[in-house]
């Protein structure tokens, strides 16, 4: 056999031996691919809410609302051995009468603190409950978070008419998980019946 045979049936050899190689690379890398991208799609489906907490009295001033509502540190006059339960969504025997709303207004004129608007919101909630109710979205694959985002979701407080409450979660979506901003229209929809405004010490 003439050296360019030898070569020739060396070459088919090395070929025979690494298309199995080549073909379980190939594999093993579909497989990584896969589970890659099942692992990001995943993280854009926001984690379900759990069911809120019905509370005996609904408040804007203990610590875990004014951390969540506040961009500032601030002095809360309420002291709780407890936490507050997270916001979740409604119990299906809660029956909702008027809604609660902290939020926050402005920061001091002398910059020395924040001030924190609390109404108490009446009317129809039908739609409130309604908005509250829709899934969150799956975060889109491409965006960018708006400048407005960065300002405190206000603490939502669905009341009944023994004013018990539950602190409610908003539906979120978008490139940041934000919440939706319908169900929050809603709630501002509704008949202001009471508007108080609560000026904090900053606690730096």
């Amino acid at each position: 056999m003439s050296a360019s045979g030898i070569v020739g049936m060396v070459l088919d050899m090395r070929r025979c031996r690494l298309g199995p190689v080549l073909a379980g690379s190939v594999a093993v890398l579909a497989v990584g691919v896969v589970v890659a991208f099942q692992i990001v799609d995943d993280r854009r489906s926001p984690a379900a809410a759990p069911q809120g907490q019905v509370i005996g009295q609904p408040t804007c001033l203990a610590p875990d609302v004014l951390e969540a509502v506040i961009p500032i540190p601030v002095q809360s006059p309420e002291y709780l051995v407890d936490p507050l339960p997270p916001a979740g969504t409604i119990p299906e025997s809660f029956q909702p009468t008027s809604v609660v709303v902290c939020e926050f207004l402005k920061f001091a004129d002398d910059n020395s603190g924040a001030i924190l608007r609390q109404t108490r919101r009446s009317g129809d909630l039908t739609r409130v409950v309604a908005e509250l109710a829709q899934p969150s979205l799956d975060r889109p694959w491409f965006g960018e978070c708006p400048t407005a985002s960065t300002i405190p979701t206000p603490v939502v407080w669905l009341v009944d008419a023994s004013g018990h409450g539950v602190r409610v979660a908003f539906p979120t979506g978008g490139a940041c998980g934000h919440p939706l901003p319908e169900a929050y229209e809603e709630v501002m929809n509704l008949a202001v019946q009471d508007d108080q405004a609560h000026y904090l010490p900053s606690a730096l």
